[in-house]
């Protein structure tokens, strides 16, 4: 991947396309675009193996919206990121797959529906959001929250409860990712206090 961005970034300037002031922008978003492209490769890869494509689609048009606006986990190496998000999407169309009764699908979007509501949006150490990008994107995640929610209860209520599925699934992936994100947040933060006393029991 690295030999393929700096092969683009040779013919970019090569052709002077971009100027060398330029370059190093470029190469992080080329990097970012093949990073991308890879996991949307291996996603379809996935869900081709299993027969699931079009489920595929449906809950990650709900969970790559609601990530984006709401936040969630997120990996601290590339590598972790790619195999995490690859484990991850196969065990959600597994999910999707069983054979769940409905009022434990009502449920669990309840429960989700109430993560997202009070705990979006969640930053990270690449990500940090002042006071009006919160009420942004904590008012955005809601807005797509409704809007999934209407189409859930009208689907189920219809003769397409599999789609109702689906779109609760990808509430429920958004929620669990917002927890996972809190968990781990909770946990560095106790190892941290643990080593100031650590340290401080140390010089005293």
């Amino acid at each position: 991947m690295i030999r393929l961005n700096e092969y683009i970034i040779q013919k970019l300037r090569l052709y002077n396309v971009i100027s060398e002031e330029e370059v190093e922008i470029y190469k992080f978003g080329i990097e970012c675009f093949i990073l991308k492209l890879i996991h949307c490769i291996s996603y379809i890869g996935i869900a081709l193996c299993l027969g699931m494509l079009p489920e595929l689609v449906v809950i990650g048009g709900v969970l790559i919206p609601l990530r984006r606006s709401a936040g969630g986990f997120h990996a601290k190496t590339k590598t972790g990121c790619y195999i995490f998000s690859c484990f991850y999407v196969f065990l959600l169309l597994l999910i999707s797959k069983a054979a769940i009764i409905q009022w434990a699908w009502w449920g669990a979007l309840v429960l989700a529906d109430g993560i997202i509501f009070f705990m979006s949006p969640a930053d990270n150490e690449n990500k940090k959001l002042d006071i009006l990008e919160i009420r942004h994107y904590r008012k955005k995640s809601r807005h797509i929250l409704l809007a999934v929610n209407i189409g859930c209860i009208v689907l189920f209520m219809l003769p397409f409860y599999k789609i109702g599925q689906l779109l609760c699934c990808g509430i429920c992936a958004a929620a669990f990712l917002l927890i996972l994100h809190k968990v781990t947040a909770l946990t560095q933060t106790s190892h941290l206090f643990k080593a100031l006393d650590a340290l401080k029991n140390s010089n005293s």
